[in-house]
């Protein structure tokens, strides 16, 4: 799914089988959020969807932190 531009951040959803599986999924994005020292904002809805929101607040606007994020995101699903 590609990553859109949402209000100067970037934003996608992703679906799973249950919650089980987006558990595992928002533990591995954690994990390497922490070692990017880079933390994104999301909501769980529907116990098996996620929202991710990506932006900088230090900089007030998208950076390659942010995408690199998103990259690796997107590379899990």
């Amino acid at each position: 799914m590609k990553w859109k531009i949402q209000d100067g951040k970037l934003v996608n959803n992703f679906a799973f089988k249950s919650q089980t599986e987006l558990a595992e999924f928002l533990l591995k994005v954690a994990q390497y959020a922490d070692s990017i020292h880079h933390h994104p904002n999301y909501r769980v809805f529907e116990c098996s969807k996620v929202e991710f929101t990506l932006f900088t607040h230090d900089a007030n606007k998208i950076t390659t932190l942010d995408e690199k994020l998103a990259e690796y995101i997107s590379t899990l699903i």
